[in-house]
């Protein structure tokens, strides 16, 4: 019965993490290996743009780059300090890893979008 038990809470705890296959995920997971082609949900900060639709993004536990088309963001760079929730897939390129948005859930701050909207690419 105790084994039982202690199945059906590590199941529960599974498809918490897991919803329809998108994870949610923070920069040091990523960076310690969640496998190419994840498709992950995170939230965080803009620090900065690095160029050519890439940015450094803050999050709870560090920093990562990520890729965003401008067409998402209606063709406005973001600036730092907007709050970003979006999903994306890890891509490994070059030693470095990289969340390619897909789509933003929303945008808080630096930017003049509505702060509860939905773009997707």
């Amino acid at each position: 019965m105790k084994k039982l038990i202690i199945a059906s809470v590590l199941m529960g705890a599974a498809a918490t993490v897991t919803a329809g296959d998108i994870i949610e995920s923070d920069s040091a997971a990523i960076n310690q290996g969640i496998k190419e082609g994840t498709q992950v949900r995170m939230e965080g900060e803009i620090v900065q743009s690095l160029g050519d639709e890439r940015y450094l993004l803050r999050d709870r536990k560090g920093q990562i780059e990520i890729e965003l088309d401008d067409k998402l963001t209606a063709d406005r760079p973001l600036k730092a300090g907007t709050r970003v929730n979006f999903t994306g897939e890890v891509e490994h390129d070059d030693g470095r890893s990289v969340v390619e948005v897909d789509k933003i859930h929303s945008l808080k701050g630096a930017v003049n979008t509505s702060s509860a909207s939905t773009i997707s690419n």
